[in-house]
């Protein structure tokens, strides 16, 4: 047992002691409370990394300190500076417990624990480094938190283990763990001229080599309870195991160690300063669009009325644009969501982030996918990421299966949407539900790109096929100076689309966390009398967004059904308004 000094406690602070060479630390093991509710963009906490931090230091017999009740938006333990002005006696905890385990064991190893809110099964490897050209370069400033032959060995052996337990691997993807102030950087040389002690002694032992340490950012399917959790936690005991049990001096990092590791990484320790490529006449990213380009968000929006469900698939295409989504509402205010982070890859016709897939051909298409997906049975639940994560759960098998046919070949470099039909059949929870439904392919209604805007509200609807009118779109933005710019298009069977007069469109909620009471507006075309357009909501949520500028922006979405004059249809419906601004002075901050 670990003796413990006489330094400052607080509750929320889990303490366990363990006899191998290995300290867990979990910082945002807590949960949201006044301090979130009082800020614009509250940084969402770690859900269930306290627990799983628990679980490794039992399987382990590991030391741990675990922050199981502290709202990260009141006190930020992954912050060195919040550490040092408001809990400087868990510094000193830290470098107690390293230094016990380095001079027992020669090396200590540091575990992070941290969540990422994509739910994509991944854990992404922080070292205070990046993957890039097939080798491990540190962003500007970082200094690399672990040995040549750690990173090598059980680092590059977690990577495989993950990676065959259907866990994606990455290193750096998305937190490198290189910012100042980021806990990591506790564990390197950078802070050796500090004038806390405990951050000195920490700083020396770094330059002695004595520690290694890791930042594991577990995506959410990773840590909500089910199969994927406990392959992952399988994955990590399998390669740590051998540290802990062996008792020679110094950690093992033998071949128990590195067993699976597929070949050694180059190790770049040394930042340097790399200028954007040039780009070429032609040249295109591997998403097909071109260096500078604006990002946009391409995607399948899809009602089926008679099955209860719709659903949006859609990828970010262009700079700056790293992501995917699939996201299924049904049973009035249910949702079923996944999302992956990433480059979308896009080769001829076809779209591919993880495991969803868009392919085009002309006028036709499949939409594909099957992965884990956050159920959700509240419509209002997004308005916090955290809540919703917390209250949802977990579908690890979430599939679609459609093939697609549209009125002409979608265009990617085109704002113009194509409209057809999606058939095929859709599983959430067991559940599975035939589709015949009517869809849009374009530039989703879910993506903001830099617009900016007072309210947006747009609707698309398809008709019955007996109608006058095969599909009509409707957008209405105002701007910050109240200006409302209007429009609006119908495609007529047998003669095409054709731009017409929109009046104002009424679609507003009582409240966030409600449906639209009332969606209506008319149309005019030239020369003809006007229609008017009137929709009953079906399905929806809510979602809270960050938008430019640092505003806050809450978005009403979901599919509904639609009288136009005298014809029937289904189709979507989008609001979005400014919900807050950022204090004149307001700095946001991010995790990195």
């Amino acid at each position: 047992m670990l003796l413990t000094s006489g330094v400052a406690r607080e509750s929320w602070l889990e303490i366990i002691d363990g006899s191998a060479p290995l300290l867990l630390i979990a910082p945002h093991g807590g949960r949201a409370g006044a301090a979130a509710r009082a800020t614009l963009h509250p940084k969402v906490n770690d859900l269930e990394t306290a627990a799983i931090a628990r679980e490794l230091a039992r399987r382990l017999d590991a030391c741990a300190l675990i922050n199981s009740a502290m709202d990260r938006n009141d006190l930020d333990c992954n912050r060195l500076a919040q550490l040092t002005a408001r809990a400087p006696w868990m510094l000193d905890l830290i470098a107690e417990r390293v230094e016990h385990i380095a001079d027992r064991r020669g090396r200590a190893i540091v575990l992070l624990i941290h969540g990422w809110n994509v739910i994509e099964p991944r854990v992404d490897f922080g070292l205070g480094l990046r993957e890039r050209g097939g080798q491990l370069h540190p962003p500007a400033g970082a200094h690399v938190s672990a040995s040549d032959e750690f990173i090598n060995g059980p680092v590059s052996a977690l990577a495989t283990r993950l990676r065959d337990a259907g866990i994606a691997a990455t290193f750096g993807m998305r937190y490198p763990g290189g910012a100042r102030q980021n806990l990591l950087q506790l564990f390197t040389a950078r802070h050796s001229h500090s004038d806390l002690p405990a951050v000195k002694r920490l700083a020396a032992l770094a330059r002695a080599n004595a520690i290694d340490a890791l930042q594991l950012e577990m995506s959410v399917a990773v840590r909500l309870p089910g199969p994927l959790r406990a392959r992952g936690l399988d994955a990590i005991i399998e390669t740590f195991r051998p540290v802990a049990t062996d008792q020679r001096h110094g950690p093992a990092l033998d071949a128990a160690t590195t067993d699976g590791a597929r070949g050694g990484r180059v190790v770049i320790r040394h930042a340097e300063p790399a200028a954007p490529p040039a780009a070429t006449p032609g040249e295109t990213h591997a998403n097909g669009a071109a260096p500078g380009s604006t990002p946009i968000r391409f995607g399948v929006e899809f009602y089926d009325r008679a099955a209860g469900l719709g659903a949006i698939a859609s990828f970010d295409l262009g700079d700056g644009g790293a992501g995917g989504r699939i996201m299924a509402l049904f049973d009035r205010c249910h949702a079923a969501l996944f999302t992956a982070e990433g480059r979308p890859t896009r080769h001829a016709g076809t779209i591919t982030l993880g495991p969803l897939r868009l392919a085009l051909d002309g006028g036709r298409g499949t939409l594909a996918f099957r992965g884990p997906a956050v159920v959700v049975a509240d419509g209002a639940a997004y308005l916090s990421v955290e809540n919703a994560i917390a209250g949802g759960s977990l579908d690890h098998a979430m599939t679609l299966e459609a093939t697609l046919e549209f009125d002409r070949d979608p265009d990617l470099e085109s704002a113009s949407a194509a409209f057809g039909r999606l058939v095929g059949e859709i599983v959430i929870a067991g559940r599975r539900r035939r589709l015949d439904a009517v869809a849009r392919i374009g530039a989703s209604l879910t993506g903001f790109g830099a617009a900016r805007f007072e309210t947006r509200r747009t609707l698309w609807a398809c008709c019955d096929r007996a109608a006058p009118y095969a599909a009509v779109e409707v957008c209405e933005i105002v701007t910050t100076d109240r200006d409302a710019h209007r429009t609006a298009r119908i495609l007529t069977p047998g003669a095409g689309w054709r731009d017409c007069a929109p009046g104002p469109i009424e679609l507003d909620s009582a409240a966030p966390a409600a449906a639209p009471s009332r969606i209506t507006t008319t149309l005019t075309p030239a020369a003809h009398a006007s229609a008017p357009l009137a929709a009953s909501v079906d399905h929806f949520m809510t979602l809270s967004r960050p938008g430019p500028d640092g505003v806050r922006i809450h978005t009403t979405l979901g599919f509904a059904s639609f009288r136009i004059g005298a014809a029937a249809g289904s189709g979507m419906f989008e609001s979005s308004r400014i919900a807050g601004r950022p204090a004149p002075d307001a700095g946001l901050t991010r995790k990195s």
